[in-house]
Order: C-alpha cells, then sequence, then structure tokens
C-alpha cells in the first residue's frame, strides 16, 4: 500500500521536504503509527501508516516532495 504526502492546498502542488522517517527501510509498521515527517511550505505534518507491514522507503530525509507523491510503500 503506497504512502502518499497528504495534499494540503486547493491547488495540489505545493513543495516540501521529507524532514524524518521514524522508522527504518525494511522494518515493521503497524497501521495508524506515526512513521514520516514532513514540511509543506510553512506546515509541518506527520504522515500514518495506511497499512500493517514491512515499511518500503523510496523518498530518502531531506528530499524535496510534492503533494500527493508516493514517498514509501508498506508491503503487506
Amino acid at each position: 500500500m503506497e504512502i502518499k504526502v497528504p495534499i494540503v492546498s486547493t491547488e495540489g502542488n505545493k513543495k516540501g521536504v521529507l524532514v524524518h522517517w521514524y522508522k527504518k527501510d525494511g522494518e515493521f509498521v503497524k497501521e495508524g503509527e506515526e512513521i514520516a515527517e514532513l514540511m509543506l511550505e510553512k506546515l509541518t505534518l506527520t504522515v500514518k501508516s495506511p497499512a500493517t507491514g514491512k515499511l518500503k522507503i523510496i523518498v530518502k530525509e531531506n528530499e524535496e516532495i510534492l503533494e500527493g507523491k508516493t514517498i514509501g510503500i508498506v508491503e503487506i
């Protein structure tokens, strides 16, 4: 299941940065668990796991992101 950057603007094109992963690539995560911190313009957001399974990180810390972009996958 894909982990996507939440869309917080009506245009859906805000840029930001993936600040921190709370889990490492390959670690087990539970549905609803906080797994990443994002900064979109002046907003700091926490992303929760959409499912229980193994985390596969696609976007690394300090990389630029766009709203709606996939940053990781939870392998069920």
